[in-house]
C-alpha cells in the first residue's frame, strides 16, 4: 500500500455518527406536519371562540346599558317597542326594547334584545320588571 493510504486512511463513519438519510428526514417531516395540522385547527378554534365570546360580552354590556337607562329614566315608560344602536369597542350593536304590561297596574316587564348591527342572531337578551310611579292625587 502506498504511503498516502497508510497516512490518511479513508474514514468510514462509526455507527453512532452516521446521521439521518434523506428518506428518514422526509418521513420525520411528514409525521411532524401531520401533528401540526390538528394543533393549528385547535388554535384557530380557540381564536374564533374568543371572538364570539367577546361579541356576546359586548352585546350583554349593551343590553345592561339599555335597561339601566330605561330603569333610571324619570319619565314613565310607555308600553311598546323602541330600538336603537350603540357602539361598544368600535362595534355597532342594534337593540330592541319591548315594554309589556304584566296585568298589574304599577308594574311593566321590559325585555331587551341585542344583535350585531346588520345581523339577525340575538347575542344578548335581558328582562326586568319596573314599577311605575304612582299617580299623583288630584284635588278637586
Amino acid at each position: 500500500m502506498g504511503r498516502w493510504s497508510m497516512a490518511h486512511p479513508a474514514r468510514s463513519p462509526a455507527a453512532g455518527e452516521r446521521g439521518f438519510s434523506l428518506v428518514e428526514t422526509v418521513a420525520a417531516l411528514g409525521i411532524l406536519s401531520l401533528a401540526a395540522v390538528p394543533l393549528m385547527q385547535v388554535a384557530t378554534g380557540a381564536v374564533q371562540n374568543t371572538a364570539r365570546l367577546e361579541s356576546r360580552l359586548l352585546a350583554r354590556t349593551t343590553a345592561e346599558n339599555v335597561l339601566a337607562r330605561a330603569m333610571s329614566d324619570p319619565d314613565p315608560v310607555e308600553i311598546g317597542v323602541s330600538a336603537g344602536t350603540e357602539t361598544q369597542m368600535g362595534r355597532d350593536y342594534a337593540w330592541e326594547l319591548n315594554v309589556l304590561p304584566t296585568g298589574r297596574d304599577a308594574l311593566v316587564r321590559m325585555e331587551v334584545y341585542v344583535h350585531e348591527a346588520g345581523g339577525q342572531q340575538v347575542l344578548a337578551r335581558l328582562m326586568t320588571l319596573k314599577t311605575l310611579p304612582s299617580q299623583p292625587l288630584v284635588d278637586e
